[in-house]
Parts: structure tokens; sequence; C-alpha cells
């Protein structure tokens, strides 16, 4: 599931938004332009994801809903909806926009950490590689790393 596009639906933005007491199904925005909302917020998290090398490990289980969350805060923070039967408060706004910041910035330092067994970016790991600081050096490496894989 790693960076898909987004991580929540538009029925499910609607149904949190829109569908409650006094639902009237032409004063909520449309599906589509809810989903543009739902791909800005996605995009945000995607980044986030991307910058801490999150995007390619296998995600813990709890991570789909936690995702989930950020998309539909993030979508709903975005989305203009004066009819809709549920409307976030000006403090309700800037609260989620705050904890909404600070998960995100969570993921893009890699100190919340979506992947399942400990493989995210402060997973304590060390890798050898020759390096080479000449350019006979760095030839030697890669003629000797040919004949190794020949």
């Amino acid at each position: 599931m790693g960076c898909s596009s987004s991580y929540v639906t538009a029925e499910e933005v609607a149904e949190f938004l829109c569908r409650g007491e006094g639902y009237d199904a032409d004063s909520e925005p449309s599906l589509a332009a809810i989903e543009r909302y739902i791909h800005k917020a996605a995009s945000r998290i995607n980044v986030s994801l991307s910058s801490s090398a999150q995007c390619d490990c296998t995600f813990s289980a709890w991570a789909a809903d936690f995702l989930q969350e950020l998309n539909l805060i993030g979508a709903v923070l975005m989305i203009f909806c004066p009819d809709c039967s549920r409307r976030l408060t000006d403090e309700q706004k800037e609260f989620y926009n705050g904890w909404l910041g600070e998960q995100l910035a969570l993921l893009r330092t890699g100190k919340l950490d979506l992947c399942s067994g400990a493989t995210g970016v402060e997973y304590p790991s060390i890798g050898w590689a020759e390096m080479g600081h000449t350019p006979y050096n760095e030839a030697l490496i890669i003629y000797k790393s040919k004949q190794r894989s020949s």
C-alpha cells in the first residue's frame, strides 16, 4: 500500500462530513470534488512517507487505519461545505491542522515508523561497500564486481 494515491474513499469522507442528521444530497459537495481534496491531502502524506523511505516497506497492521485517518482529516480540513450537517469549528480546524502537521513531521523525519518489523529509517543497520577515492580504485572496484558476478 506504500505511497498509493490515497488512503480513504470519497464515499467515506462524504459519510463523515455530510450524511448525518438532516442529510440533503443536494447540499453536499460532489464525489468528484471530494476526490480532488482526498488526493491533495494524500500527496502531503506521500511526500512525508517518501522523505523517510517508508514507501517501500511492509506497513504494520495499524498503519492502514492511521493513514486513512490522516487522509480523512486532511481532506475534511480543505472542504468548504456550508450546508453539511457536520462542520468543524475554527478551534477544531486549528487543532486538527496542528495535529496533522505534527504527524506529517513525525512521518517525514522517520520518528513515526509505520513499517512492520522495525524496518523504518531509525532501524539500526550496517552495510559494507567498497569505496574508491581515486578513478583507478573506482575502476578496480567495478572490475572486481564484474568478475565476481560472472
